[in-house]
């Protein structure tokens, strides 16, 4: 997905997901609020990050990029 079908999909009212693992597990996240993607939480383990994904995938606004 380019950046401009993702605006596509933020105007829509979904919020973008993604794993991120340098420098260090962590959810980065692309919403309304920034055009930009910025990290939404940093985790110990990898483990433990796919874990917070999996809930997070569960609602129905979040969708992984």
């Amino acid at each position: 997905m380019n950046a401009k079908d993702q605006q596509k999909v933020i105007r829509a009212g979904f919020i973008l997901i993604r794993p991120d693992d340098l420098p260090s597990p962590r959810i980065k996240i692309k919403d309304g609020k920034s055009c930009e993607w910025r990290t939404m939480k940093k985790f110990e383990t990898k483990a433990a990050r796919n874990r917070e994904m999996e809930k997070l995938l569960e609602l129905e606004l979040v969708i992984q990029d």
